[in-house]
């Protein structure tokens, strides 16, 4: 993963093997990536209509939050 990065698509597997590796952070003040604030939004790739279950994304993109770090 990039550490200079404004957003990056990464697959589910990928996103809980950086919630394990600690390299993504759930804190009480948010998300952090490599120390730099961030928005998880989920990818689904079909039709919002025909979601049932809103926790399965297939992609996330992780969107840097601009001048907030730890």
């Amino acid at each position: 993963m990039e550490k200079d990065f404004d957003e990056l698509i990464i697959t589910s597997d990928e996103l809980k093997d950086l919630f394990k590796k600690k390299i993504l952070k759930d804190t009480n003040k948010g998300w952090y990536y490599n120390d730099f604030e961030v928005e998880i939004i989920a990818i689904h790739d079909i039709e919002s209509k025909y979601l049932h279950d809103i926790t399965k994304a297939e992609r996330y993109k992780l969107v840097k939050v601009k001048n907030r770090w730890i």
